[in-house]
């Protein structure tokens, strides 16, 4: 079995993220309050995540990574973008530089703490875990990205 270093895989993800810096721009906010739109709270997280990723020097333990369970996720993201998004390949690549920096190097959920899907499910931060409602739920596509999440 195959593996690699974190801080090894967070110097790559650094590295190939850095195009992306002169592409990304501030959230448009709409005026008059705020937009808890799915849509805007990942695009806030996404963008929260970026900037962490850009501004950071490796400072968590430096695990070994399962090589292939690396592959596996990022061929379930390039599954996932080619039903939902086939066209956006540029999108896929930023996604999935933010969905490997979260899942295997800061174990944060692939969704915001406090978003809410349409089905009402939720992912929240309680004590040191992180609790996601319609995992039980979600887990169940085919692929589902749910398996490599943190959320309990």
């Amino acid at each position: 079995m195959l593996k690699i270093k974190s801080s090894k895989l967070f110097l790559k993800l650094k590295k190939d993220i850095e195009p992306f810096k002169s592409k990304i721009k501030p959230i448009n906010r709409l005026s008059g309050g705020v937009n808890n739109s799915i849509h805007n709270k990942m695009s806030e997280y996404n963008l929260e995540n970026f900037n962490e990723i850009i501004n950071s020097s490796f400072d968590w333990a430096d695990e070994e990574i399962d090589e292939q369970k690396l592959t596996d996720f990022k061929e379930d993201i390039d599954h996932y973008f080619k039903l939902y998004a086939p066209e956006d390949e540029q999108f896929k690549e930023f996604i999935k530089i933010i969905s490997i920096y979260l899942t295997f190097i800061v174990k944060k959920p692939l969704h915001p703490p406090g978003i809410i899907f349409s089905n009402k499910a939720t992912v929240y931060h309680s004590g040191n875990s992180f609790y996601c409602t319609g995992k039980k739920v979600f887990i169940k596509d085919n692929p589902s990205l749910c398996k490599y999440c943190v959320c309990k």
